[in-house]
């Protein structure tokens, strides 16, 4: 089980039972003492939740709960997979649009990673490490406790079935802006290029496309072949795309044949 995996089953765990022990995970998730002391211990620096002797418990009722989990997901391996590869285009200083999504929050979560390898980074005129744009709830929350992370929260109505916001606030905040990179999540893949099953979603979405240097779209392979309801634009409007290696050749030809430039993320199913 992947590191990222883990913390998040160990969240699942804590939510449901309201407290776990050392040794109910070492029994639980097959790790040594040490591995789960450090779990938690990172947990508990994140703010995610309170640690005890011996273990760790929820922090009460106002925690959030963990919206998008890869955990128990069939694409849950890939996804973590893309989200790694993403972090090759990070680059300190940055400005990052993130959508909301499953693929997006673990490319969250890798970043979280990146940055506790990049803690030594400083600038002379206070420039924080990266700066976070975002329509999503769980990516905001997800991020929260990283002191050298700006974090800037999208308004609008909330879609509470995505956690996504979205309207015309979101919209005219995103026109005001502009982004090194933007990390965009999909519903589907299809001959009209990647898109979203809310039109209003989609609308944002392409938006922060617009207004990106480098909008990417972070897609496992299950979702090409989808048709989604609204269509973010194809290869015109955004031309690179993260994936995992168990996307076919014929895809991966037709998509390369239509303009878009691939990234492939090496999935290994015994992690």
């Amino acid at each position: 089980m992947l590191r990222s995996q883990r913390l998040s089953r160990i969240l699942e765990m804590i939510q449901s039972e309201g407290a776990v022990t050392v040794d109910s995970l070492v029994d639980s998730l097959g790790i040594s003492p040490a591995t789960a002391r450090r779990d938690l211990d990172v947990l508990d620096s994140e703010g995610q939740v309170k640690r005890t002797r011996g273990g760790a418990e929820a922090l009460g009722d106002h925690q959030l709960p963990q919206i998008h989990s890869s955990n128990h997901d069939e694409f849950g391996q890939h996804k973590v997979a893309i989200a790694k590869l993403c972090t090759m285009f990070l680059q300190p200083g940055y400005v990052i649009g993130m959508t909301g999504g499953s693929t997006v929050s673990e490319v969250a979560n890798a970043i979280v990673d990146w940055t506790r390898q990049h803690s030594a980074f400083s600038s002379p005129n206070s420039t924080p490490l990266l700066t976070i744009v975002t329509n999503a709830i769980d990516v905001a929350y997800r991020l929260a406790n990283q002191a050298n992370i700006k974090i800037v929260v999208l308004g609008g109505q909330l879609n509470q079935t995505s956690f996504e916001s979205t309207g015309p606030f979101g919209i005219h905040m995103l026109e005001q802006l502009w982004f090194d990179l933007a990390f965009i999540g999909v519903n589907g893949f299809d001959e009209n290029g990647p898109g979203t099953v809310d039109e209003y979603e989609a609308a944002t979405n392409r938006m922060m496309v617009h207004r990106s240097n480098k909008p990417i779209v972070v897609a496992d392979s299950g979702k090409f072949g989808k048709r989604s309801f609204s269509s973010i634009g194809g290869p015109s409007t955004v031309r690179t795309v993260v994936t995992d290696s168990d996307i076919t050749e014929a895809t991966m030809d037709k998509l390369k044949l239509d303009g878009y430039q691939i990234h492939v993320a090496r999935v290994d199913q015994h992690d």
